[in-house]
């Protein structure tokens, strides 16, 4: 029997994890929002999900009555914009699609931000579920109120308010995740170490069940946000001002959000669990004064009250307004610890 466990969270909908409960919590959903309409479905996802997982959640659906419309993308970051969306309205239009229905989201963070800006700008908005396969769709997406989509070569400047009527994370999609992309999601639970207790870093030592492990992120979350609301910057000049710099060529989200962490509270345990994690230790291609230069554009904003938030590991967080003196300052001393 499938283990479904509601996460804690602040949002207006559910969150519910476990292991193999995609089509079946997805079919209750379908059911609770049936009367005398039966709503089309229409699943917004790309390749390499549907490949994968066509036999456990597409065909499961059918064989109960369910007849999707798949609507297949590319899941690329780089992919997450117009064009791409414009795709989505199209196959909706082809299949007129209305509110009465429920569009789906299955796959990474780029097809859930699809999906979600598709679902809040057509016909003035739709209902939608979200099924995130990976680690950081999991554990960010899930609880996302804002979608993001790239414009040109500038990564999510274009945002839009959202506001799913479900979410279903089945940790029986993360085994087939590449490393390279689980990666993001270990970044994430590790930044939330650092925020919370350093004890949570146990779980990616010793490879604990993930479902025990993202409800074990979601009650550090609540913490974290009851503590302190903007601490989720913790590390988002440095992390940014990377993704700028290589426009994500060289390293991934979760590579820069791991430099990040490390920049502002680095140890040696932390670089033993990078080397087993397969994280790099230190920036190669870019100059600390390339980065200074992109944090202080970054932050020039805020004048001479720059937010910058700090944590210990132990559950103290600290934010500190600094001049754009200081900030020159501080930055340059945390760069220090991963550029050459």
């Amino acid at each position: 029997m499938a283990t479904v466990k509601c996460v804690e969270s602040l949002c207006s909908y559910p969150i519910e994890c476990g292991r193999g409960i995609a089509y079946s919590c997805l079919l209750d959903l379908i059911r609770e929002r049936s009367g005398e309409h039966v709503p089309q479905v229409a699943v917004v996802t790309d390749k390499e999900v549907n490949g994968l997982h066509h036999m456990t959640f597409i065909s499961e659906l059918e064989s109960r009555g369910v007849k999707p419309t798949v609507i297949q993308i590319d899941g690329r970051q780089s992919s997450k914009n117009f064009d791409v969306v414009m795709q989505v309205f199209e196959r909706l239009m082809d299949i007129s699609f209305t509110p009465d229905d429920l569009l789906v989201g299955w796959g990474g963070g780029s097809v859930l931000d699809v999906t979600a800006f598709a679902a809040a700008t057509f016909l003035g908005g739709l209902p939608y579920c979200l099924v995130p396969t990976t680690l950081m769709g999991m554990l960010e997406s899930a609880e996302a109120d804002t979608t993001y989509l790239n414009y040109m070569s500038h990564k999510d400047c274009i945002s839009v308010k959202c506001c799913p009527v479900s979410v279903i994370m089945d940790v029986d999609f993360l085994p087939t995740v590449p490393e390279s992309f689980m990666k993001n999601g270990y970044a994430q639970i590790i930044r939330y170490a650092m925020l919370d207790q350093i004890t949570l870093l146990n779980r990616l030592v010793n490879k604990a069940d993930m479902f025990i492990t993202i409800d074990e992120c979601y009650l550090a979350k609540a913490r974290i946000r009851e503590m302190e609301p903007r601490a989720f910057d913790f590390g988002k000049e440095i992390k940014e001002a990377i993704l700028e710099h290589f426009r994500f060529l060289r390293y991934s989200e979760g590579e820069a959000l791991a430099f990040a962490v490390a920049a502002m509270n680095p140890s040696e345990p932390l670089f033993r669990l990078y080397d087993m994690l397969g994280f790099p230790r230190k920036l190669e291609g870019v100059s600390k004064d390339s980065l200074i230069k992109r944090i202080m554009k970054d932050i020039s904003v805020y004048k001479d009250e720059v937010p910058v938030i700090s944590a210990s590991g132990n559950g103290t967080i600290r934010r500190t307004v600094m001049t754009q003196a200081e900030a020159l300052l501080f930055f340059s001393e945390k760069l220090a610890v991963i550029c050459d």
